[in-house]
């Protein structure tokens, strides 16, 4: 108490050093009329108390005057400094409107996540859809190149005389060339298809994990949209919703419509007149120490330490975090190259179509063509071959005549069949011959003729022989000829019966194997074409023809 007096008030030096009576008591006053009048007699003449019981009367005094002074100054001072008796309720108020300020901007953030969200899975079906399509198409790719490649095998299958490369064969392979370059660019294609699929999921589930952590602020709100409704239906109220949201300032300019690009503010009016933070996009915090009126005029008395120190904040982060800004960043990055992806998908699928049908009916009237040309062929060689037949005909006749005729000089085989007229030794010559120098030129002329006959019967054999030659070179050249229409009719049917892809990619099919066989028996069981020289004889011909006629009749048969 003395400690908190000498601060209070100073101590006077008459306190400090008081000073001795200037009376003295003598004894004890042993009788009460004696005191008395000793006490009359001191009231009359000197001051009875001393001067520090005096003293700290008048400094007690003067520390209550003093204690009042501060007091009131104290008063007047928490008149202006100390609360208002609303502050609770207006702290109250002044945040539950802030909460809400920062739920409805943090409720347009989570409405821009789930639109890019929704945009990212649109974006991802319509890729899927593509990949799809670019599928169906290297499938097709892959059948079309195995269908070229039955189709040489099968023009394989054609006789030796018929396998000479044509135009045909050029044909289908340039489009095994162009089906294989088709297989790779697709492969490519779908290949990064896969990829931006990969990178797109990735997105959707960063964006669906930063709208649920966004979301967990909106529970006692109503939600401004379903997941489910489209995005179109969304555009022209979201765009009020940004306005609203960006005039208030939670909401950053990145996010509303047509502002992507823009910069932000660098330096906002907050909600209460306290300056924003250049580094937050949130609003402006909340003071909880003191009132904004009084806050002015009582930071004078604070140091700039003790004023920072006072200061609470309610909400030190962004409504549109980093996280977000980066998954809305790379979700329209994915959604922008998958577009374009899906473009070069489209693309490469209509081109590849447009030239595979291009290659296959050019390959088909290639075909068609050899086909013709060949039905040509083997209609002339038809009529070659009848001319050749009746050639045959003629010549045999004239062989057969000119047996006749040579055995009619011979005469008959044996010598009992001879006529008495027909021997050269008959009586009439033999009485002719009696006179000298009458030799009958008779044996000299059926020699000569008979020479002749000879030499004409071999003549006739030999270009029979040769007919029949000619006539067998026809023949197997027609059905090496017709072996190859039916290979190439066979090839083209096949062709324009797979067309339409739907058929399952199994390797060989069952109708390529019954024309392997088919073809393979028939040029193993052809002979083969006799050559022109003219060393194979009558004989042989006829054996080899009867062979042949009976080979033909045993498969017939079968």
């Amino acid at each position: 108490q003395h400690a908190f007096e000498h601060h209070l008030l100073p101590v006077s030096a008459d306190a400090a050093n008081p000073s001795p009576p200037s009376f003295v008591v003598a004894g004890s006053c042993g009788r009460s009329g004696s005191v008395m009048s000793a006490a009359a007699t001191l009231g009359l003449k000197m001051q009875v108390s001393p001067d520090t019981w005096k003293g700290a009367s008048a400094h007690n005094m003067k520390l209550s005057q003093a204690i009042i002074a501060r007091c009131d100054q104290g008063m007047r001072i928490s008149r202006r400094t100390d609360p208002l008796p609303l502050l609770r309720d207006a702290c109250i108020r002044e945040s539950n409107d802030r909460i809400h300020a920062y739920v409805r901007a943090t409720r347009a953030v989570v409405v821009q996540l789930r639109q890019k969200l929704v945009a990212t899975n649109e974006e991802i079906k319509a890729l899927t859809r593509g990949k799809e399509a670019l599928e169906r198409s290297l499938e097709h790719t892959r059948k079309d190149l195995a269908l070229s490649r039955q189709s040489v095998e099968l023009r394989g299958l054609r006789p030796s005389r018929e396998k000479e490369p044509d135009a045909a064969d050029l044909c289908l392979l340039e489009e095994q060339a162009h089906l294989l370059s088709s297989k790779r660019s697709l492969e490519v294609q779908l290949s990064k298809a896969q990829q931006q699929l990969q990178v797109l999921s990735l997105t959707r589930a960063r964006l669906a994990a930063v709208l649920q952590e966004r979301s967990r602020v909106t529970d006692l709100l109503c939600h401004s949209m379903s997941s489910t409704v489209a995005v179109s239906h969304f555009s022209s109220s979201s765009s009020q919703i940004f306005d609203r949201q960006r005039k208030v300032g939670f909401l950053p300019q990145s996010l509303v419509p047509g502002n992507e690009r823009l910069q932000r503010s660098k330096s906002a009016q907050g909600s209460y007149g306290v300056q924003r933070s250049k580094s937050h996009s949130a609003p402006a915090p909340l003071h909880l120490s003191v009132i904004r009126e009084e806050t002015e005029g009582h930071r004078g008395s604070l140091g700039p330490k003790e004023f920072e120190e006072k200061q609470t904040y309610l909400d030190p982060y962004e409504t549109f975090s980093p996280e977000s800004r980066d998954s809305v960043q790379l979700a329209s990055e994915a959604i922008l190259k998958s577009q374009e992806i899906r473009r070069e998908l489209r693309a490469a699928v209509d081109n590849k179509k447009l030239l595979q049908v291009s290659a296959h009916n050019t390959v088909n009237e290639g075909l068609t063509r050899k086909l013709a040309e060949t039905i040509t062929i083997t209609q002339h060689l038809q009529v070659n071959a009848g001319q050749t037949s009746l050639a045959v005909h003629r010549a045999r006749r004239c062989l057969e005549t000119q047996e006749k005729g040579h055995g009619y000089l011979l005469g008959p085989e044996s010598i009992a069949n001879l006529t008495t007229r027909e021997r050269l030794d008959r009586p009439l010559v033999k009485v002719y011959q009696r006179h000298p120098s009458t030799e009958l030129p008779e044996a000299a002329h059926f020699a000569q003729a008979s020479a002749a006959y000879t030499e004409s019967l071999q003549a006739t054999r030999k270009n029979v022989m040769l007919l029949r030659l000619a006539q067998k070179g026809l023949q197997a050249d027609i059905r090496d000829k017709k072996t190859a229409a039916e290979v190439d009719s066979g090839i083209v049917r096949l062709r324009r019966q797979k067309a339409s892809h739907r058929w399952v990619l199994d390797g060989q099919s069952s109708s390529v194997k019954r024309a392997v066989k088919l073809y393979s028996r028939r040029t193993s069981s052809a002979p083969a074409a006799p050559s022109a020289n003219g060393a194979v004889s009558v004989r042989e011909s006829i054996q080899k023809e009867r062979w042949w006629k009976a080979s033909n009749h045993s498969r017939s048969t079968d």
